[in-house]
């Protein structure tokens, strides 16, 4: 759906008008804020690639106020007839479905001119703005990183320019970050969530659940609008490991060639990461999460007729945008008190009742393990009582919403499982562990089992696995571990009850889902109850299930 099919007739002919008079369309030049001279501390000893920590002297220079929007970005493809990308990560589920065919200005997530440019690219960010400074004899560019990083950060002593708390109510006052709208947004089109997700979400609502009309929320001290959210911006830097030669000028270094362009700031689908944390993506990558904004050196121009013409339209935009806000309804406030208990072979929920007359009723979430996504089990239940009789052996988590207008309150406080003792010798399913760090569930491409254990490059490194297991008479056994994997890998190692069982490397099945079953030396178990847990020394493995056989 090409979302400029929505707007007026009108509309559509001021867009269009140079271009069907034969005339090349003149630039929106962004509307800049000048940026003091000034130094300060560039990095973080927290992260890796911000070391070394140093200090960085900028001139006085200018950083747009906005990030480019569609309005502006059209502006460009109308005078150049620029081939933008036409495949984008804009289709959601807990993340991007992958690229597929859209455009920025045609995409599922972007209904409004003045929302920012995404699926554009860093080639199609830098190829606007060579145009802009062409066009104009002003040497527009991109933002280098230190610039970004200083303009951001704002001149103030606190984490963020509004405070230390990126998941503060007041946080949706100041930025575009994942918060309640975000979360029912993505329960109710793609049944997933932001718990247990990245960084979690703010518990806060701004009513817009994807990018937003640039300039809704409070600006930083500098003037500057969604510097740490909405969309996350192109640098004009090669992005490098570290700051090892990072320039005290903070300049960008030269870059015939270059991998990975530099990308700063979180986004609408994220929550608010610290000011000092790099991301990076090749210069063909098109995202709905990205966009970039203007640099300029020296002091912001003077604003040109078009621009003037530019901040009207999009001061019309903005009160519109605020407009639909205002009028839609509040959301529930959280179910309290729930509980947990087991009877028969069944897990009983129940909570106290919202003292909110108008609660159309209740929803009840569970995830596949503890520590992984919600996902939705029971809709429309009206009593303050819940019976899940299909639960299997894992430690499962549960939590309750309150449910008005088809819009849910946050999330109750959680409740889990004790889980299941599982009786050695025989097979542990890999997700029932009762304790998972550094892996979550997912359905498994095997033959045989639901889930499997996996990650964004399977397992990580330094993943904690915990079972508790009962071996019913000492002696040796052997562990069979079913596995997949693209490549030899270190494996991981086996403590019981905290001390040193063994070490068991993972061989490359040929992919991730190409399985196999693989076995380690005997060990020697005791009788009794003890809690086994793998230590994962590697990334790129899959597990499906281990087993642990007498000998």
């Amino acid at each position: 759906m090409k979302f400029t099919l929505r707007h007026s007739t009108l509309l559509l002919l001021t867009i269009c008008a140079p271009a069907l008079a034969g005339k090349t369309p003149s630039p929106i030049e962004p509307i800049m804020v000048t940026i003091p001279a000034g130094s300060f501390t560039m990095g973080t000893t927290d992260n890796k690639n911000s070391q070394p920590v140093h200090t960085v002297t900028l001139p006085e220079f200018s950083l747009g106020k906005y990030e480019v929007t569609v309005r502006e970005y059209r502006r460009f493809v109308e005078a150049t007839g620029f081939v933008a990308p036409q495949e984008c990560y804009h289709q959601l589920d807990s993340w991007f479905i992958g690229s597929t065919p859209g455009s920025w200005d045609n995409n599922s997530l972007t209904d409004n001119e003045f929302q920012p440019a995404i699926c554009v690219s860093w080639a199609g960010a830098k190829a606007y703005v060579d145009w802009l400074a062409k066009t104009t004899g002003k040497p527009y560019r991109l933002p280098t990183e230190a610039e970004w990083e200083y303009a951001a950060k704002g001149a103030v002593q606190t984490r963020f320019y509004f405070g230390n708390d990126p998941k503060h109510p007041s946080v949706c006052q100041y930025e575009n970050t994942a918060d309640l709208s975000g979360e029912n947004e993505l329960q109710r089109t793609t049944s997933s969530t932001y718990v247990n997700f990245v960084d979690g979400f703010a518990d806060c609502v701004d009513h817009a659940t994807y990018a937003s009309v640039v300039g809704m929320y409070q600006p930083n001290p500098y003037g500057l609008h969604d510097m740490l959210s909405n969309v996350a911006e192109l640098m004009g830097d090669c992005f490098e490991g570290d700051y090892q030669n990072a320039r005290s000028d903070g300049k960008a270094l030269p870059s015939e060639q270059c991998d990975r362009r530099a990308v700063r700031g979180s986004s609408w689908h994220w929550n608010i990461w610290p000011v000092t944390r790099r991301g990076s993506q090749p210069e063909n990558f098109a995202g709905a999460a990205e966009g970039f904004r203007v640099a300029l050196d020296g002091q912001a121009p003077k604003a040109s007729k078009t621009t003037q013409q530019f901040k009207k339209q999009l001061a019309f935009a903005q009160q519109q945008e605020q407009s639909r806000r205002d009028q839609q309804f509040a959301y529930p406030m959280p179910v309290t008190g729930l509980t947990l208990s087991q009877s028969h072979g069944n897990t009983v929920l129940s909570w106290d009742p919202s003292s909110e007359k108008d609660i159309a009723g209740y929803r009840i979430y569970r995830n596949q393990s503890a520590g992984s996504m919600f996902a939705l089990m029971a809709d429309n239940v009206i009593d303050t009582r819940f019976i899940d009789a299909n639960a299997s052996p894992n430690v499962y988590e549960y939590t309750v919403v309150a449910v008005r207008r088809n819009l849910q309150s946050n999330y109750s406080n959680v409740v889990k499982t004790p889980g299941t003792v599982f009786l050695i010798p025989g097979r542990i399913e890999a997700e029932y562990a009762h304790a998972i760090t550094g892996a979550n569930s997912a359905r498994t491409s095997d033959i045989d089992g639901r889930f499997n254990l996996t990650g964004g490059n399977g397992i990580a490194e330094g993943a904690q696995l915990k079972y508790q297991i009962n071996v019913s008479q000492s002696g040796h056994y052997r562990l069979s571990y079913r596995i997949a994997g693209p490549r030899d890998g270190k494996g991981f190692t086996v403590t019981l009850d905290d001390k040193p069982l063994g070490k068991y490397a993972v061989k490359g099945t040929g992919g991730f889902h190409q399985w196999q079953t693989q076995q380690g030396p005997r060990i020697f178990l005791n009788a009794g109850q003890h809690t086994l847990t793998l230590h994962s020394q590697d990334s790129h493995w899959k597990l499906n299930w281990l087993a642990l056989d007498s000998e």
